[in-house]
Parts: C-alpha cells; sequence; structure tokens
C-alpha cells in the first residue's frame, strides 16, 4: 500500500513538471514567434508593465495628431496650388494692362477676353475644394464660397466699392445679401486650425473674404469695366492697377503665411514621427527577446520533456514484480 501511494505521488509530481514544461515550452515557442516576451501584462513586473501603459497611451497619442496632420496636409498642399495660380493669372493680367496705357481698339477684345478668362480663374481657385470640402469657405465647408464673378455688376467711375471687414463678406460671397449689404456671416471669415501636437495649435485656414482678394476682384473688375468705357479708359485702367498692386502684395502674403504653416506642419509630422520612433524603441527594450537565446532553450527544455515522458511512461508500466523484486 505504501509502495502504491509513493508510486502514485511520483506519478502525480512528474505529470505536474510536465505540464509546467509544456506550458513554459508553449510560452518560448510564441515568444520565438512574434520576438515579444508576452502579450500579457501580467507577464511582466509592476514597473515594466507600468512602463509599457505609459508608452503605448503615448504613441496612440502621437499618433492621433498623425492623423489630424495626414488630414491637413492636402488642403495645404491645394492651398499653395490655388495661391500660385491666382498671383500667375493675375500677375498676367497686371503685365497685360500696364503694357496697354491706352485704349486701342485693335487689342481690346483680347484684353477684355484675358480679363473675363482671369475672373473665371479666380473664382475657380477660391472654389477649389479637397474631399468636398471647400478650401477657402471658412466654416461653410461644405459651400462654394465665391459667386459668378462675370455675373456682377459693370464698374464705373462713379462706383464706390466697399471691403467688407470684420464678419461681414464682399459682393462676390454666396451668402451677400445685397439688401443688407453689412450683414454678418461669422462663419464665412474663420480661419481653419487645429492641434497637431499637446502644446501648439496650428492656424492654417483661409477664407475668399480676405482683403487681399476682394482688392484683386475689384482690380479685375476696374480693368473689365474699361475694356466697355474708352472714354474713361485710363482712369479706369488707373484704378484697376491700383488694387490689383495692393491685392496681389496681400496675396503674396498670404501665401506666405500658409507656407509657412505647411513647413510647420511637416516639422511637426517630422518630430511626432521621431517621438514615436524612441517610443517604439522603449517598448521593444522590455518587450523584445533574444531569439537565439529562445531557440537555445526551446531545444533544451524539448530535451527535458522527452526524458521526463520517458520516466512518467516507465512509472505507470509498473508492476508488482517490480515491487517485490
Amino acid at each position: 500500500m505504501v509502495d502504491s501511494i509513493s508510486s502514485m505521488g511520483i506519478r502525480l509530481s512528474c505529470t505536474n513538471l510536465l505540464v509546467g514544461g509544456q506550458d513554459l515550452l508553449s510560452k518560448l515557442s510564441t515568444q520565438l514567434a512574434t520576438g515579444r516576451y508576452s502579450d500579457n501584462m501580467t507577464d511582466y513586473t509592476s514597473s515594466d508593465a507600468q512602463k509599457l501603459m505609459n508608452f503605448t497611451s503615448e504613441v496612440n497619442v502621437q499618433n492621433g495628431f498623425l492623423e489630424v496632420i495626414s488630414a491637413i496636409s492636402p488642403r495645404m498642399e491645394m492651398y499653395e496650388l490655388a495661391f500660385e495660380g491666382i498671383e500667375d493669372t493675375v500677375g498676367d493680367v497686371y503685365t497685360s494692362i500696364t503694357s496697354s496705357s491706352t485704349y486701342t481698339e485693335t487689342t481690346n477684345e483680347s484684353l477684355r477676353n484675358q480679363i473675363l478668362s482671369a475672373m473665371d480663374q479666380v473664382e475657380y481657385f477660391l472654389n477649389m475644394q479637397v474631399g468636398g470640402r471647400y478650401l477657402f469657405s471658412g466654416a461653410r465647408y461644405d459651400e462654394a464660397p465665391v459667386g459668378d464673378l462675370e455675373a456682377l455688376p459693370i464698374l464705373t467711375t462713379t462706383s464706390t466699392p466697399v471691403i467688407a471687414t470684420g464678419n461681414e463678406v464682399a459682393d462676390y460671397d454666396i451668402d451677400y445679401d445685397a439688401l443688407d449689404p453689412t450683414a454678418a456671416v461669422p462663419e464665412a471669415n474663420t480661419r481653419e486650425s487645429a492641434n497637431i501636437d499637446t502644446t501648439k495649435e496650428l492656424t492654417y485656414g483661409t477664407n475668399s473674404n480676405e482683403e487681399a482678394f476682394q482688392q484683386v476682384i475689384l482690380g479685375l473688375r476696374y480693368a473689365l469695366a474699361a475694356t466697355y468705357d474708352s472714354t474713361n479708359y485710363q482712369d479706369l485702367m488707373s484704378t484697376a492697377k491700383t488694387y490689383l498692386d495692393d491685392g496681389l502684395s496681400g496675396v503674396r502674403g498670404l501665401h506666405t503665411d500658409s507656407t509657412n504653416a505647411y513647413a510647420t506642419l511637416k516639422k511637426a509630422k517630422d518630430t511626432i514621427n521621431t517621438k514615436i520612433n524612441q517610443l517604439e524603441t522603449q517598448v521593444d527594450s522590455i518587450e523584445s527577446v533574444d531569439i537565439n537565446e529562445v531557440s537555445i532553450k526551446i531545444t533544451a527544455y524539448q530535451a527535458q520533456l522527452e526524458a521526463s515522458y520517458s520516466a512518467v511512461s516507465k512509472i505507470i508500466n509498473l508492476s508488482i514484480l517490480d515491487y517485490l523484486s
């Protein structure tokens, strides 16, 4: 009876060792396959587990900023194209009207067509969109901000154009109310902004009611008016040049601000990627395992398990004669 109890104890002990060995071998096999110590925080020390949670949380925060930057970047690229397009288009018109200081019947029609084309181009650029979102609409993301510029009244020498300020909108704005010209439309004049890291908010949006755009459009309208009024041609063209000169200067300033904002955005992206790489390196220093060392351990434990299986097998097959001999 004592021998039977002793045999049972040995069998249970060996079985427990085998189960533990199998669990350890399974863990080592997982480490070999993933290169990581464990997917379970309870396998780490409390200090390492806390560090892993902190690092992982910070990586998630930084990835969130990267998602914001990825959403903004295409808009910033389109702003660059729009500013360049407006500057080139209006610059060409300015050159043409400068060289046409006096009314000439033979060139007047081609000049008018160039001005009309320029108005269409400026309207196009100010109504550009990315992903269904209008870039120059302020907070009116799904609404094209600029109406038909060619449909605006032809100006004269007695016209008294007004530059909209504050939360007013220009007469070409889609929300302009001719019955209430000074009506405020705050959402039309907002500049977009976004948090691009934990301490920095980037303001990057530009709206179609910026004074520079109003001046450019007034300049084009006065130049167009000149092509219809040979008597006041020089006066109208002089006024056009003044507005275009001031407007182009203002647009270039807006362009510079946008370019600087884009540079800030790209720098923030590089900084965040560097930070994420550093955090992931710190995570790896805790989680990663030496594959060669794990392989050696697996070989060793496999040998031990094979020996244990053999021992248990012999114990299970012992007969009464083995105990009596």
